[in-house]
């Protein structure tokens, strides 16, 4: 026993002597032996600094694999669980009236999938679930991207028996949410910075979308257009890195094939997009009833359950149940298959059929994950669109036959456009539907459907699946920002009043001698009585400062004029989203009557000021909370 000790120590030893020796040879640790050998772990990844550009890119490659491992075990206990309960049955197969086991143990299944996932988040996670993705987005907005640590590891099992049990939720959401548990997890065990949180948080969510889709292009805007709302080079370059990893991982276990196997399809006239336009007005409307009828059921849950007193765990069993009452009589319902879909893509999936998966997929979405299952809504989302493109298709085949692509080709732009509706994210759908398909030449219609989808759902009802529990909550989020915070603070609060001005008249010369003896490089250009004419920025100070000498010009001459504004009614979330949308670092804020400019807001003042309010917003929260 002693001796095994002896070599364990040694080995020990000699391992830390080589990364020692690893570490001094690429200049990441530049102490001496004897403080490497006494350091705590804190101190030893303090001294990696990987906060920074080039070992952060590293981290992100670790989470990336690992997101990667855990989707492919994700998509693996799915198959298995559901081959083994539902013993290879056809997802579209009529029930068999004559076997107990149809209709019987059918309906049970999915009900006791519920009930294991309400006992264990009574009683191992020991909280009410909330809802997967809008639980994510709130962290990035309000809480510098932390989520609970052992989040993924919950989320994981959880809906790995909930789908594979015949709930009605899909495997993508959960998958996102569980890569982005993982790479928060991992950002605060390392002690990153809010900003670096917030970025590994992306990497996860995207490698876990890439991976379970394998689609990594799908992953990376779904992540920087969805979760993050941030599009800037630094968030943009680890996520890519991340998707990357996971997909190509993902790809040596599951396959590097499309996801769904489709024959080809191209626009037979450029008078074809009128109807794939009427298609994504129809996906808009239907993406609304979508997320009308989940969150009435959904409450109508909530309401049953404090009516009769039910216990919390115990509500998902009863979801479970309805859910499969109902997936019983249509299995292709049932959330683990994509079968009916890969039909409707290669048009062979009856009226009717599509008729009754069109109208019951939200209802039996929202049976298992609004009454406290888990899954996700990406997949059912998909499977409606699909049912309503491959009708919408069949229709317009019959009307005009000679001028019509097959119907297949309508019910893949109808998965992608209503998938867009509800998520108002045309730009993640359309690059998604790409790469699962494999199909170029059907990408112009699926823009053109996708986009009208969003414009559409947008204009007919405000909220989108996340959006609506976010704002019941007090959340009001965009552009990876939590407005309901910014909102209710005046640009007046962080406004500077200290600034370089010059009147419209001010010649040249004056100018560049005061650029050559400040620091400012943002000069604003007034009118004599104070009105706002513009800026000159560094852009405009270039033209300036060439070999020839300037002579004769003045302020008027040279100021940049469309400028975005401020009023000095404005409030914070205004300004935050005008620097998150434009390339400008300061803004101008002018008087909303006589158009005077009374002040100016910088990026670093705004962002800064509302990262306090947020801290102090959290800190009420948890003594609130725990009063």
């Amino acid at each position: 026993m002693n001796q095994s000790r002896k070599v364990q120590g040694r080995v020990h030893r000699k391992a830390k002597v080589l990364l020692y020796l690893l570490l001094r040879k690429t200049r990441f640790f530049k102490g001496s032996p004897r403080e490497f050998f006494r350091m705590t772990l804190d101190s030893f990844l303090a001294q990696l600094n990987l906060n920074q550009d080039f070992p952060f890119l590293l981290v992100a490659v670790f989470v990336g694999l690992v997101t990667g491992y855990v989707a492919v075990v994700f998509h693996e206990a799915i198959l298995i669980i559901s081959e083994l309960l539902f013993a290879g049955r056809s997802m579209t197969a009529n029930p068999d009236f004559t076997s107990l086991n149809d209709m019987v143990f059918l309906p049970l299944i999915p009900a006791a999938g519920g009930l294991f996932v309400g006992l264990y988040n009574a009683f191992v996670v020991k909280e009410r679930p909330g809802h997967g993705l809008a639980s994510v987005i709130k962290a990035v907005a309000q809480k510098n991207g932390n989520l609970a640590r052992h989040l993924w590891v919950h989320k994981t099992i959880t809906s790995v028996i909930s789908i594979a049990t015949g709930g009605g939720g899909g495997r993508e959401a959960p998958i996102a949410q569980v890569g982005a548990a993982l790479g928060s997890s991992l950002a605060q065990k390392l002690k990153f910075t809010a900003g670096r949180t917030r970025s590994l948080l992306g990497c996860g969510a995207a490698a876990g979308l890439a991976s379970v889709f394998n689609a990594p292009l799908g992953g990376v805007m779904f992540a920087v257009e969805v979760i993050l709302g941030d599009f800037s080079v630094h968030t943009f370059s680890p996520i890519v890195v991340a998707a990357v990893v996971g997909t190509v991982l993902s790809r040596s276990y599951l396959g590097s094939s499309p996801t769904f196997q489709v024959t080809e399809y191209s626009l037979i006239s450029n008078s074809e997009l009128i109807l794939y336009f009427v298609l994504g007005v129809l996906a808009g409307l239907s993406a609304v009833l979508f997320i009308k009828v989940f969150y009435a059921i959904e409450e109508w849950f909530r309401r049953i359950e404090k009516r009769f007193n039910i216990p919390v765990w115990a509500m998902p069993a009863i979801g479970g149940l309805f859910c499969g009452l109902v997936c019983m009589w249509i299995p292709a319902l049932y959330g683990f298959s994509y079968e009916v879909i890969e039909r409707a893509l290669n048009g062979s999936v009856s009226w009717p059929t599509m008729a009754v998966v069109y109208l019951l997929k939200p209802v039996v979405a929202a049976f298992t994950v609004g009454s406290g299952g888990s899954g996700g809504m990406f997949a059912p989302a998909m499977k409606m669109g699909a049912m309503l493109g491959g009708m919408y298709g069949e229709t317009v085949n019959a009307l005009f036959p000679g001028m019509t692509a097959a119907s297949g080709a309508y019910a893949l732009v109808g998965m992608g456009a209503l998938t867009a509706g509800i998520m108002r994210a045309p730009l993640t759908v359309i690059l998604i539907l790409f790469e699962i398909t494999g199909q170029y030449e059907i990408v112009l219609p699926i823009m053109f459907a996708a986009v009208t989808s969003s414009l559409v759902a947008r204009l007919t009802y405000r909220h989108t699946m996340e959006s609506y529990v976010l704002e019941k909550e007090g959340v009001k989020v965009g552009f990876g920002i939590a407005l309901s915070i910014a909102g209710n603070i005046s640009v007046r609060d962080v406004m500077r009043k200290n600034f370089i001005r010059f009147s419209d008249v001010t010649r040249v010369e004056r100018i560049l001698d005061v650029f050559y003896n400040t620091p400012e490089s943002n000069f604003f250009v007034i009118t004599e009585d104070g009105r706002f004419v513009g800026m000159i920025r560094l852009e405009e100070m270039s033209i300036l400062l060439g070999d020839d000498p300037v002579t004769g010009l003045i302020a008027d001459d040279v100021v940049k004029k469309d400028v975005p504004l401020l009023s000095d009614t404005a409030r914070l979330d205004e300004a935050l989203k005008l620097f998150e949308l434009s390339d400008y670092t300061v803004l101008p804020v002018v008087d909303l009557n006589s158009g005077r400019l009374v002040g100016i807001v910088k990026q670093d003042d705004a962002f800064s000021y509302y990262r306090k309010q947020m801290n102090i917003y959290g800190a009420d929260r948890t003594e609130s909370s725990a009063g």
